[in-house]
């Protein structure tokens, strides 16, 4: 007979909120990163379109190319990088990030803008890493990895030396005390679960199967004398009643 068991309330904080109380990302107060990090962006972009139009001029004029050919080629290199520099200069810009209370959030991109949040319940490590011309401009890139991700979930430049490596130890002191105070209470969902499965699906035992021991053979019931057992008396009764 399968036992009747009363729905559990839902808890406090499973309660659905409206949408009306819903908070957007876009009402989170992210900050841009540090300036440094535009200029290195530029930077960069002088340091790869340089050689490359040298390449574009020099090249066409070995080979005798004609005037026009070459002045289209230049043009063209010219319009491609300045695409591409402004381009990683709109990216650099549209970078910004927010330490918060119980996450780390990151948005980025021009074109294509993406939000990433990563609560520190699910983060594992912080590394810090750092090129030669971030170096020179102080700048670190950090990295921050979820458990069972192989790959970071946010990449965030533009991080000042200054402010990098305390950043990074906060970041690993919320998770080390957000994943100690989730433990007791995944034990605790995880009972009562256990309870609630237990309550509401019904247990039948088997009958207990009678089991004779070897010690306990005097206690065992008397087995009927066998067929073969009757006639092997009849016998001998029968040849003790002949005549000699």
């Amino acid at each position: 007979m399968h036992s009747e068991s009363m729905p559990t309330p839902p808890r406090a904080n499973e309660t659905p909120q409206p949408q009306q109380q819903w908070l957007s990302f876009d009402q989170l107060p992210l900050i841009a990163v540090d300036q440094d990090y535009i200029k290195q962006v530029n930077t960069e972009n002088l340091i790869v379109a340089l050689p490359l139009l040298t390449l574009a001029v020099v090249v066409p004029v070995l080979i005798n190319v004609p005037i026009l050919v070459l002045l289209a080629i230049v043009t063209l290199m010219l319009i491609v990088l300045g695409c591409i520099s402004y381009l990683r200069f709109c990216h650099a810009k549209s970078i910004h990030f927010g330490v918060f209370e119980d996450e780390l959030v990151m948005q980025k991109g021009v074109i294509w803008r993406k939000k990433t949040a990563l609560p520190y319940s699910r983060l594992q490590h912080v590394t810090l890493s750092q090129g030669p011309i971030e170096r020179h401009f102080a700048q670190h890139t950090l990295k921050c990895f979820s458990a069972g991700s192989g790959h970071a979930e946010i990449s965030l430049p533009g991080i000042n030396t200054t402010s990098a490596e305390p950043m990074r130890q906060h970041l690993l002191a919320k998770a080390a005390l957000r994943q100690k105070t989730n433990l007791p209470l995944a034990e605790k969902q995880h009972n009562e679960l256990t309870s609630q499965s237990d309550t509401q699906s019904p247990t039948h035992m088997p009958p207990p199967k009678a089991q004779v021991s070897a010690g306990n053979t005097m206690n065992a019931p008397a087995t009927e004398p066998s067929v073969q057992d009757d006639k092997d008396s009849n016998k001998d009764s029968d040849d003790d009643n002949k005549p000699l």
